[in-house]
């Protein structure tokens, strides 16, 4: 690499900066000892290279990372340090000439390199004061959670066992609008969503407000006027500081599940990402690495951050005990593996699961659904109901070549009620434009009055996978699951005294609940709002509340296109709150211009599971929190006795 000599010299010339004399210190600047690569992060340097001051005029410099070890320079205007064009200038937006990577350290020395234009220097940083504050959602939080392990040595914490993190990245990438972090900050993470076009933005429509066109406010950053909120399912709720609020409020283990949907994503006229499932998850487990990474870059380092990817459960014991938030990889995909079905024909076979599950453990995936939203090689989905149930149908008939084999349920349990009399207007004109060329002009199938169930089962092969899990000690996600598919699977399940089995977010029935808890498994109902929360609780505790360790989480799917809690009525919670432990107090969050307050904004974000947990804690009691902060417990030890 050639150094920046050239490039400073230039520029110092051009500012009249060159020489001796005012303005330049006697003595030769010298970093201080104790300073890392790392630690710079979000500190006021004035950066001195052997040609004198880098760009005086527009410093100091706020170190902003982008990742660990590299950064925005942030000047005193609010521009950023760019290297392009054969000189070093302040930039309105950064890009990839305005990341600098620092090596070295204080006692032997840094040097800044700009490796999009292949040119370093020698550089010390010196503190100073004046920097401008990079923008950035606030926590609305203060204070840091200590251990979390209660006297008799178990973990006290919350879980989420179903979350979409990385829901940015799928449906071809273009379809999600935010992203939880952005190299470049919060101004790019969270954006104006009028770029989603075609049917991008009309699906998006259909899925927010119940038809292809409305007009709302897309702005995202700082004015964020119409989304988040509970009922925006196509926008960015997880950005990383809401993570984070979440995460003082005692969150401890989280289940990050990889999602997509192959048909979904060729309806989209806008992608950068393959339609392919498998490879939107090997993307996805790549973009919740980088997560990590940004989360340890604004911490201070390796390791440093509260987010933890975690792939074995003693592992994640260390991390939740420590007070951090352990993070499992789930996958739930409508073709997991590449074992999708057509015509009957599975696209996979046993030697094919085998190798899946062996990259799925290289990958880091710990937990997975066998079914999604369309039947596959494995057996019968539970179906969508209602008018996005003829949308998910169509995608089935385009995946699979035939829509749903809906009969008269054989027991008192049933699937997702499917619709049984015409969809009329603009809902129809609509669905009849989108689907039409999926399913070659075949008609959208009425059934006959419910209640419904999807006559698919397990297959041979789904035996063998199921079977395949339980050897390997992967959890066995239940949700989506025909009713006659999570009968079989339950049976297995029930034969092999396997414990490692979960229902994450409520889609699955009333008894196979009750299997799931006699073998030592853990029922989690999406979370919805506060006072729905506490209903599932006291039913759960009174069917299930003699079980030995009896512990409570909630499946939140935020990100999963599925709706969130609305506001809780005013007053209900009061501001500022303390958290469970009693070590973090809570104001309220905000992003930009925008100030989230759980009695009238609902679960808008990520964050406001803090106060909704604080509403549950008023509506539900102290004995509900004992429960709720001994789920992550639960979930550990069950994963533990899957191991073994």
């Amino acid at each position: 690499m050639k150094y920046l000599s050239a490039c400073i010299a230039a520029t110092l010339m051009a500012a009249g900066l060159t020489g001796s004399g005012p303005g330049f210190a006697a003595a030769e600047p010298v970093s201080e000892p104790g300073q890392t690569r790392y630690s710079l992060v979000n500190g006021c340097y004035r950066i001195e290279t052997p040609d004198g001051p880098l760009v005086p005029e527009a410093g100091p410099y706020r170190m902003r990372a982008t990742t660990l070890g590299e950064y925005l320079l942030y000047g005193r205007n609010h521009e950023v340090l760019d290297a392009s064009a054969g000189s070093i200038h302040p930039a309105k937006k950064p890009s990839a000439t305005a990341v600098w990577r620092v090596d070295g350290s204080g006692t032997g020395g840094f040097t800044l390199t700009n490796e999009a234009t292949e040119t370093s220097t020698p550089a010390v940083f010196v503190q100073d004061t004046g920097c401008a504050d990079f923008p950035e959602a606030q926590i609305g939080a203060t204070g840091t959670p200590g251990p979390s392990v209660g006297a008799d040595g178990s973990i006290v914490g919350t879980i989420d066992t179903h979350l979409h993190l990385s829901a940015y990245e799928f449906m071809g990438g273009n379809f999600h609008c935010g992203r939880p972090w952005h190299p470049y900050g919060v101004t790019y993470a969270l954006p104006d969503c009028a770029y989603r076009t075609g049917t991008n933005g009309t699906v998006a429509n259909f899925i927010d407000f119940g038809e292809p066109t409305h007009a709302y406010d897309t702005r995202g950053w700082p004015s964020f006027r119409d989304w988040p909120k509970p009922s925006m399912l196509t926008t960015e709720g997880t950005y990383w500081t809401s993570v984070a609020r979440a995460w003082k409020a005692g969150l401890r283990v989280i289940t990050v599940d990889l999602v997509d949907n192959e048909s979904l994503c060729t309806m989209m006229t806008d992608r950068r990402n393959p339609c392919d499932d498998m490879a939107s998850a090997r993307i996805q487990v790549e973009s919740m690495r980088a997560l990590q990474d940004y989360i340890d870059a604004q911490a201070g380092g390796p390791g440093q951050g509260f987010f933890r990817i975690v792939t074995e459960p003693a592992e994640a014991r260390r991390v939740a005990a420590s007070g951090k938030l352990a993070v499992v990889l789930g996958m739930e995909l409508s073709d997991p593996m590449g074992c999708g079905v057509f015509l009957g024909q599975p696209k996979c076979t046993t030697a094919d699961v085998d190798r899946w599950l062996v990259e799925l453990r290289n990958l880091g995936v710990s937990s997975f659904f066998p079914i999604h939203k369309f039947d596959n090689a494995f057996g019968g989905t539970t179906m969508h109901g209602d008018v996005t149930g003829l949308l998910v149908n169509a995608g089935n008939f385009m995946q699979t070549g035939t829509f749903w084999n809906v009969q008269p349920c054989q027991g008192d349990e049933h699937d997702r009620t499917q619709l049984s009399v015409p969809i009329a207007g603009h809902i129809n004109q609509f669905l009849s434009k989108l689907t039409g060329p999926l399913i070659g002009g075949a008609p959208l199938p009425l059934y006959p009055e419910g209640p419904h169930c999807n006559a698919l089962g397990l297959t041979d092969l789904g035996r063998y996978l199921i079977n395949k899990m339980i050897d390997q000690g992967f959890l066995i996600e239940i949700d989506h699951m025909s009713e006659a598919m999570a009968d079989e699977v339950m049976s297995i399940i029930e034969q092999r005294g396997y414990p490692g089995v979960l229902s994450s977010h409520g889609w699955d029935s009333k008894r196979t609940d009750e299997r799931i808890y006699a073998v030592g498994g853990l029922v989690t109902p999406s979370a919805g709002s506060p006072s729905g929360f506490v209903d599932k609780w006291r039913k759960a505790r009174a069917a299930n509340g003699s079980t030995d360790g009896f512990g409570f989480g909630f499946g939140s799917d935020m990100n999963g296109i599925s709706r969130q809690g609305g506001p809780v009525g005013p007053g209900l919670v009061h501001y500022p709150f303390t958290s469970h432990d009693g070590a973090v107090t809570f104001d309220r969050e905000s992003w930009g211009d925008r100030t989230f307050d759980i009695n009238t904004d609902g679960t808008a974000t990520y964050g406001t599971y803090a106060d909704w947990l604080e509403a549950v804690r008023i509506l539900g009691g102290q004995e509900m929190m004992n429960d709720v902060f001994h789920g992550a417990e639960v979930y550990l030890r069950l994963w533990e006795q899957s191991r073994r």
